[in-house]
């Protein structure tokens, strides 16, 4: 019988970690289907790199009680990533490699990662998982991470997106990393969604292929917005739903100006001011997913998730 072993990750384990993140969601994508549309697909990929893994670097970093990996016979088998910021414990990653699925390697490894907390109590735990994927589903609901929203990525060719004249009461200024500021950013997160997100923040500004956009009315700051060079957008928070419309749609002008072919975002189900956006540019669905968490967010209504488990 095969041992399972569990330790912390450490950073030579990075480019193996990012290899079985890879050949987990594609053996789910081809299961359900969707090998063919989603963008997370290996194919559609960049090569893993042997050095430069920014985010597991954070993570290791900021959160190593929650980076956790399995081994079996030496063979990496699995691997978890948690982060928490103030009361909110996320979970970014949780794959356990097709081979070696049976184990109870996904459970021991959330059970894990659960444990992780700094120095406030947790309120809340959040995480994003494949809408398709009934195992991991319950997985969670058993732990008390219930299903709160869809979610679809949705894009469509820049092309075809109609702008329309831009509010000239709202500004916006791209913010480099010499002049981040994190702290504005994190405080626009707590009134939108309860939590600070300072350390996140100072991880995307620094990142090569992203722009992020601060947003000021009536002299002082009400949102932001990221616009990665793929075109998508996200994430995005306002202060009040009131200018989150004008900012989605000052974002999608952004984001038509960058060198991809196509714009795109992480469409939650239930803000229907941001679906209608959507559609109206005739955007499609290339993959779905689902919210879950232990307790309901304040407002999602003025929010736009970023598509991968670096952020909410």
């Amino acid at each position: 019988m095969s041992t399972v072993t569990y330790r912390k990750a450490e950073e030579n384990d990075f480019p193996r970690i990012a290899g079985l993140l890879r050949t987990s969601v594609d053996d789910l994508l081809k299961k359900y289907g969707f090998i063919e549309t989603s963008p997370f697909a290996s194919q559609r990929l960049p090569p893993i790199p042997e050095r430069g893994f920014p985010w597991f670097e954070m993570g290791l970093k900021e959160d190593p009680d929650g980076f956790w990996v399995a081994e079996v016979d030496g063979e990496l088998a699995g691997v978890t990533l948690a982060w928490v910021r103030g009361s909110l414990w996320y979970l970014a990653h949780l794959f356990v490699s097709p081979e070696h699925q049976g184990l109870d390697i996904g459970t021991s490894l959330l059970a894990k990662a659960l444990r992780h907390h700094k120095t406030e109590p947790i309120t809340n735990r959040a995480l994003v998982t494949f809408a398709y994927n009934p195992v991991s589903i319950s997985l969670y609901a058993r732990h008390g991470m219930y299903a709160r929203d869809p979610l679809y990525l949705m894009e469509c060719p820049k092309d075809q997106v109609e702008l329309e004249k831009k509010d000239e009461k709202m500004k916006h200024e791209q913010l480099t990393e010499s002049h981040a500021k994190p702290r504005t950013l994190s405080r626009i997160d707590e009134q939108c969604v309860g939590y600070p997100r300072q350390r996140n923040h100072a991880y995307l500004v620094g990142l090569p292929n992203v722009e992020c956009h601060l947003f000021s009315a009536g002299g002082g700051p009400v949102g932001y917005a990221y616009v990665w060079k793929n075109g998508r957008i996200g994430p995005l928070a306002a202060v009040s739903h009131r200018i989150f419309k004008d900012m989605v749609k000052i974002s999608l002008s952004i984001a038509v100006q960058q060198e991809s072919p196509t714009v795109g975002m992480l469409v939650t189900g239930s803000n229907e001011t941001l679906m209608q956006i959507a559609l109206d540019q005739k955007m499609r669905i290339m993959d779905n997913y689902l919210f879950m968490s232990a307790k309901r967010f304040a407002n999602f209504s003025n929010y736009i998730l970023y598509h991968t488990g670096a952020m909410l």
